[in-house]
């Protein structure tokens, strides 16, 4: 081979790996172009799922809610009667709801659906009265409302401010607490722990909140004045706001008791779900449907299966009713 003929063959060689270059180049850059594409779209298509999940599970919350309060009367059917009553209610009132919204959703071309799969039974024990203390219905200011339950949703409390005792100091001394008379709540497990949660009139006008743990941790919160105070210790929120003291109430390793004491020092509504049926002898001081306060049967716990469809996303998964039963 010549001199010449290397030349050429170096040269067309040079090329050809140019036009190699050029190709992956091309082929790389669109790739990410594709993969940015993909990647945008399924951002949207997960904002998307999570908004329907999002609506669908607060639908069933609430729907919960409505027959725990409304469907829940067993002196007519018996308390079989009422739980069958209470899940139909249920599933029928998600069905209606997912059924309104997927006429919605078939406009944009998706399609949905959310449907009840899990029912867990239990028992509501609640105050409807908002004027009155959170004694027993016999008057008594400790007493016991609730035996051998193994899980706890709620409390859920609308007080009036003015029956809260005033205490010496901002909620961190149990004892100074204990001392002053605050209205407590316990948990008091079969194993001897004990969760407390104080409600009180601080130092400062306004009104606190302390959990004692069963280790002695000891969490506060306070909320303004406003002659009402909501607490809701599932969602961890006084007066509307975060309370984090209150998330670390209702969760228990045992069976355990559900007590109040000081209740003169509190008054107003209130209602907590337990896992005991309505037909046991968990409830010793309350009559079961009716009086001040009582018990019910109720959902306890519910799961949803939600799922989503749409021409890029295909999403499928059940889900717990967070803060279902109380």
């Amino acid at each position: 081979m010549t001199d010449g003929d290397r030349g050429q063959l170096i040269l067309v060689t040079a090329l050809a790996m140019a036009t190699l270059f050029v190709v992956l180049s091309l082929l790389v850059n669109t790739t990410i172009y594709t993969g940015n594409v993909a990647t945008r779209s399924d951002v949207s298509e997960s904002t998307e799922v999570v908004n329907y999940r999002t609506e669908a599970v607060v639908a069933a919350e609430r729907t919960v809610a409505y027959v725990n309060r409304h469907d829940n009367d067993s002196s007519a059917v018996g308390v079989d009667g009422a739980y069958r009553a209470l899940n139909e209610s249920l599933r029928r009132g998600v069905a209606n709801w997912s059924d309104d919204a997927a006429a919605h959703g078939a406009l944009s071309g998706t399609g949905t659906e959310t449907r009840v799969v899990t029912v867990r039974n239990g028992s509501r024990v609640a105050q409807t009265d908002a004027a009155r203390a959170l004694s027993s219905p016999g008057g008594a200011t400790e007493w016991t409302a609730v035996t051998g339950a193994t899980g706890v949703r709620g409390p859920r409390m609308n007080l009036s401010t003015s029956a809260l005792a005033p205490v010496a100091d901002d909620g961190d001394d149990v004892s100074q607490l204990v001392a002053d008379g605050a209205f407590r709540m316990n948990l008091t497990e079969t194993d001897g722990e004990n969760r407390s949660l104080f409600v009180y009139e601080r130092n400062d006008g306004n009104v606190g909140v302390t959990v004692r743990e069963p280790d002695g941790t000891v969490r506060t919160c306070r909320a303004p004045d406003d002659g009402r105070v909501t607490l809701d210790a599932r969602a961890a929120t006084l007066a509307g706001e975060s309370c984090p003291a209150l998330g670390a109430f209702a969760t228990t390793d045992d069976p355990f008791d559900v007590t109040f004491v000081s209740s003169n020092a509190a008054a107003g509504t209130y209602s907590v779900a337990v896992d005991r049926r309505a037909d046991g002898g968990a409830f010793p001081s309350l009559s079961r449907d009716a009086g001040t306060p009582f018990y019910t049967a109720a959902v306890y716990t519910a799961d949803v299966t939600v799922i989503y469809r749409s021409p890029q996303t295909h999403y499928n998964a059940t889900v717990g009713v967070p803060n279902a039963g109380a």
